[in-house]
C-alpha cells in the first residue's frame, strides 16, 4: 500500500488517521444490559409448578411487566411487587429465590 503520486505530508496524515481509528476502536465497549427475571418473594420456584407458571404469566400480563418488551416501568414493578415478585438479574435469580425460600422456612417476613 503506497502513496504513489500523493504528497508525503498528506500520505503521512492519512496513515496517522487510520492508525488513530484502529487504536480508538479498541476503546469502544459494548454496554450490555443484564438480563432480568421476576422472582417470587415467597421463594417458590415458578418453573417447577405449572400452576405458578400460569399465575406468573397472568401477573406479568396484568402488570404490563413483560421483560421481553424492555425494562419494566416503575408502575409495572410496583404492581408486580404487590403480587409478590421482585425483579433481579437473571444470573442471580436462583440465589435470590433460595434466600426467600430459606426466609419463608424460618418464618421471617418475605419482603
Amino acid at each position: 500500500m503506497g502513496c504513489d503520486g500523493v504528497p508525503t505530508q498528506r500520505c503521512s496524515l492519512a496513515y496517522c488517521y487510520i492508525a488513530g481509528l484502529i487504536l480508538l476502536s479498541g476503546c469502544v465497549t459494548t454496554s450490555t444490559i443484564p438480563e432480568m427475571a421476576w422472582v417470587r418473594t415467597d421463594g417458590r420456584k415458578i418453573a417447577d409448578d405449572p400452576v405458578l407458571l400460569q399465575q406468573g404469566k397472568s401477573d406479568v400480563a396484568a402488570c404490563d411487566a413483560n421483560l421481553d418488551n424492555g425494562s419494566p416501568t416503575a408502575s409495572a414493578r410496583g404492581c408486580m411487587a404487590q403480587k409478590g415478585y421482585v425483579l433481579v438479574r437473571r444470573d442471580q435469580a436462583e440465589d435470590v429465590r433460595a434466600a426467600y425460600a430459606a426466609a419463608a422456612q424460618r418464618g421471617a417476613p418475605n419482603r
